[in-house]
């Protein structure tokens, strides 16, 4: 069913170069280029969510005395570096600090100050109970939770709860890498307070030691560890942590999926209309076996519904369930899909397995996979970049443009900017990482971008509408050879199914924000139509190593002159051809460049085309 991409092979024969493609390190020109001041992210703070109380509280600490916790700066001294224990804010990203339960003292970690350069690196923090706890002795159980309140927002963090049975060798037990990256192209902050809970039943066995619980920040990308921006934080607040009995009924919602093959779409064009399927993960965290535990789906109230087969789940066991039918769309309207999940007691602690609901629409021409939500864009500095989705057909159509967003304003697009869209199909059968199983189908003529093409969904048509074929896996990008562009980001994306490269290194990573990029399978769509004598699609591949091809639509037999220049000006290649009607492609050799940014001009006499490529 679902989770397995067609393009599943790829990736499982890729496996040694996907380990380097991952998410890439954010720098501090996301902060920068939004022109932030030190205190403006602490105005997005969220809804407070705290749940409901856990069983019965054997330990808690609220700051109110600071001897209760040893702290180990890693040499750093005063109050910018690592962790301090009172109620003042102190870093320089939030002057309000946590709005924790218990108020006054709170523990903050705080690095330096960015916009000054002062972050330390090569540190690790540690705040650690002075004490061991006793958890058996003081609840007569292993089945316990760690609960504290939390506030901050992560970066190139890696904040890290630990616990030890000796108070020298300490072991990882949870982390905040499941919150978003704030910074220019999206992310946002935690609620404030935000409250984390780790069960420690699968961790504490019923005789354990008594433990050491500790808090770390340390940054996320080690091997980038001489890299300033990886020592960025916000800061890290804690507050009010306590050890308390497992409730004895709770189940906890861990994961969910929706979607066709691995991906989910908020437009869908009825054409391409799949089954969609539902499941969701869910933990035991009582100290009861529950049963008949399953997941309901009801779509548009009495037009579908949905159950998993029912399980018996036992204590501090997991499960996944999956939907036992499909539902396939059939009708161009809009759709709204209720998930909960059921079991044959009351759970005292419901709010942790609540799941949103999911809207969509089937629509007449449109495939989107972002959800219409803007928040945030993708940028590479002064560097070209691609950035997109991958797209499953179902049935053969013809793909005739491509639709895209960007931003206005400081640190939208920049007006000016050259940008284009492109289509590749993914080869299944390629080894050795995405930039190997992409096959170039089309691409748009370059668009030089104007006030009036942003914070719109722009309509980039292709130089020719391209066939796509059913089980096949398509990858649609908007980029550009140079700075300036942004592309929108709306909604979150599986990892390996939004992907950005990078024209710096021509490295493909992946991102889970979801860039603004659609297939559009209307024939009427998009901009005026070219009316010069030949048609010049862009360079592929793109960055160039000894080879680069262009293809040409001619509307009549003409004589066309090749032009390359470097970026200085400087003739490097020049050849006159005669090309009849219709599509041609033109092999340059390149092998002989230096590494830089060429400009290719076709000319036939009376009008010149300019495409730009880059040389590795």
């Amino acid at each position: 069913m679902k989770k397995q991409l067609l393009i599943l092979c790829l990736f499982i024969a890729s496996s040694t170069a996907w380990s380097q493609v991952d998410l890439k390190i954010p720098t501090m020109g996301e902060i920068l280029s939004e022109g932030k001041t030190n205190h403006q992210f602490s105005n997005e703070i969220q809804t407070n969510q705290i749940q409901k109380d856990l069983g019965i509280t054997i330990w808690s600490d609220d700051f109110s005395d600071s001897s209760t916790w040893t702290i180990d700066n890693s040499g750093e001294s005063g109050i910018d570096y690592g962790w301090n224990i009172n109620s003042i804010s102190e870093g320089w990203w939030s002057t309000a600090g946590i709005n924790s339960t218990s108020g006054g003292n709170y523990a903050e970690l705080v690095n330096g100050d960015p916009f000054a350069a002062t972050q330390a690196l090569d540190v690790i923090y540690n705040l650690t109970t002075v004490n061991p706890i006793d958890v058996i002795a003081l609840g007569g159980t292993n089945q316990v939770t760690l609960q504290f309140e939390q506030y901050g927002a992560r970066f190139n963090d890696l904040q890290e709860i630990s616990i030890s049975t000796d108070g020298v060798i300490f072991t990882p037990i949870g982390n905040n890498l499941d919150q978003s990256v704030l910074s220019a192209s999206g992310g946002s902050a935690y609620s404030n307070p935000d409250i984390k809970q780790i069960n420690l039943g699968t961790i504490l066995s019923p005789t354990n030691a008594p433990i050491w619980i500790r808090f770390s920040w340390t940054t996320n990308y080690p091997g980038s560890a001489s890299n300033p921006n990886v020592w960025v934080t916000y800061g890290w607040y804690i507050d009010d942590v306590k050890l308390a009995t497992n409730p004895t009924n709770d189940l906890e919602t861990t994961d969910s999926y929706w979607g066709t093959e691995g991906l989910n779409y908020y437009q869908i064009p009825l054409t391409q209309a799949a089954p969609i399927d539902f499941s969701a993960t869910v933990f035991n965290a009582g100290t009861n076996t529950q049963d008949n535990v399953a997941l309901n789906v009801e779509v548009n109230g009495a037009l579908f519904s949905g159950t998993s087969a029912g399980v018996s789940l036992n204590s501090l066991d997991t499960t996944t369930l999956d939907l036992t039918t499909q539902f396939t769309p059939a009708t161009i309207s809009n759709y709204t899909a209720t998930r909960t999940i059921s079991m044959d007691s009351i759970d005292d602690n419901p709010s942790n397995n609540e799941l949103s609901n999911i809207s969509f629409n089937v629509t007449e021409y449109i495939y989107a996979r972002d959800n219409n939500n803007v928040s945030g864009s993708t940028s590479n500095g002064a560097d070209g970049f691609e950035v997109g989705n991958l797209y499953d057909i179902w049935q053969d159509q013809t793909v005739e443009s491509i639709n895209i967003r960007m931003p206005s304003g400081s640190s939208g697009a920049t007006v000016g900017t050259e940008i284009f869209v492109k289509l590749y199909e993914i080869d299944p059968n390629a080894t050795g990482g995405l930039a190997n199983a992409l096959i170039y189908v089309e691409e748009s003529d370059p668009i030089i971008l104007e006030n009036n093409m942003l914070n719109t969904n722009l309509v980039v048509p292709l130089l020719a509408p391209a066939d796509v074929y059913a089980n096949t896996t398509y990858l649609a990008i908007a980029g550009s050879f140079t700075e300036g562009l942004r592309v929108s980001n709306a909604g979150s994306s599986y990892p390996q199914t939004s992907f950005f490269q990078d024209y710096s290194d021509g490295t493909w990573y992946y991102q889970t924000s979801t860039p603004y990029v659609r297939l559009n399978f209307e024939s009427t769509a998009g901009l005026e139509e070219n009316s010069q004598l030949v048609q010049v699609g862009s360079i592929y591949p793109n960055p160039v190593t000894e080879e680069a091809s262009i293809r040409f639509n001619v509307k009549n037999t003409s004589d066309f002159n090749v032009h390359v220049s470097d970026m200085t000006g400087r003739t490097v290649y020049s050849k006159s051809i005669t090309l009849v009607n219709g599509l041609h492609n033109f092999v340059i050799d390149t092998g002989d460049y230096g590494i830089g940014i060429y400009n290719v001009h076709v000319t036939d006499g009376a009008s010149s085309v300019s495409r730009k490529f880059v040389k590795q």
